[in-house]
């Protein structure tokens, strides 16, 4: 299983700490008779524990996150209420907790919502200079806030980005290949949903580098890669494998889907001559996954057939049959 997210770890942590302290307060008012107050203890409690659960169980954060942020934020304003605003200082740990839940917009407009909220028992208890003191420091932890966890998200969207993402084309790169096969892999032994692999790569590469130069051969590539991104479905996925050659796994395609695919992905780029005039090729191979094959007998099916493409012509596309019985490729572009 993967390792979890920040987020999610936050928001299990939170949650925990909610039950720990909500579920012992909730039996102590009992005891004290403080039925009111032991209900809404005893709710939030629950509430926690069962946020809890479903994030540990589905590893979902988006709609526990808010429910969880509601949950913390609205109980810490009704304690401000009913106790007075020296508990108000609880509310900046609460502030900054939020934007490790939730969106930063969302995070900020709860923050914000709850000082409104706060506006009646402040200006009343407060003097003036308290008043602004406090609703001054307030604002500037809700806005530093802000600030800070936007940036965050922005800088670890591009590091994703990075070590996902292939730098020249776009596509996704062999790291992101690897982690994406192995969760199709997990997916078919609990569905057993069809999903074939079409490797491919640029015929004659090496002569066009050598003849043009590599600034038109990258330009090539990059072409080649927008022409396969407007084909392929959306729940398909591309990849740079290396060099001029690609990888689309085509997710719930059959055999005969994914031929199918890999012939109008080799149309389209024989078709097209939008770089210098230059008409460009690519061969094909495809294989459809079946049942208790390892990853690596998979792309190697799909790997023999491009050679055997290659091996008649090229531009053509060659599928893999079942490696049971063991059979031969079989040529499906004449």
């Amino acid at each position: 299983m993967a390792a979890r997210r920040t987020e999610e770890k936050m928001i299990l942590m939170v949650s925990a700490i909610a039950v720990v302290a909500l579920l012992p307060l909730a039996i102590m008012r009992t005891s004290f008779g403080e039925l009111e107050g032991a209900t809404v203890n005893g709710l939030g409690a629950l509430v926690s524990l069962a946020l809890f659960v479903y994030v540990y169980r589905t590893r979902e954060i988006d709609v526990a996150g808010l429910c969880l942020s509601l949950l913390v934020m609205g109980c810490l304003v009704g304690n401000i209420f009913s106790k007075g605003v020296g508990e108000v200082y609880f509310l900046y740990p609460t502030i900054v907790a939020a934007y490790f839940l939730v969106k930063p917009l969302y995070a900020l407009c709860l923050s914000l919502f709850a000082l409104v909220l706060l506006l009646p028992v402040t200006w009343v208890q407060l003097d003036g200079l308290s008043f602004a003191k406090i609703y001054l420091s307030l604002l500037g932890c809700v806005l530093f806030t802000y600030a800070f966890a936007k940036q965050r998200n922005e800088q670890r969207d591009q590091l994703l980005l990075s070590a996902t993402k292939d730098s020249l084309t776009g596509a996704g790169n062999r790291r992101e290949m690897d982690r994406r096969l192995a969760e199709a892999l997990q997916r078919f032994e609990r569905n057993a949903s069809p999903m074939s692999l079409i490797i491919l790569d640029l015929d004659k590469f090496k002569q066009i580098n050598d003849t043009v130069g590599h600034v038109v051969g990258d330009e090539l590539l990059v072409r080649v890669t927008t022409i396969l991104q407007s084909r392929i479905r959306v729940t398909d996925d591309l990849f740079r494998y290396g060099g001029d050659e690609f990888i689309v796994l085509a997710d719930t395609a059959d055999l005969a889907t994914g031929a199918q695919l890999a012939e109008d992905l080799r149309a389209l780029v024989e078709a097209d001559l939008s770089i210098s005039g230059w008409q460009l090729s690519i061969s094909l191979g495809v294989a459809a996954y079946t049942k208790g094959e390892t990853r690596e007998a998979w792309l190697k099916r799909a790997d023999e057939a491009l050679l055997e493409s290659k091996r008649l012509g090229r531009n053509k596309v060659v599928v893999s049959e079942s490696p049971q019985p063991p059979g031969p490729p079989v040529l499906l572009t004449p």
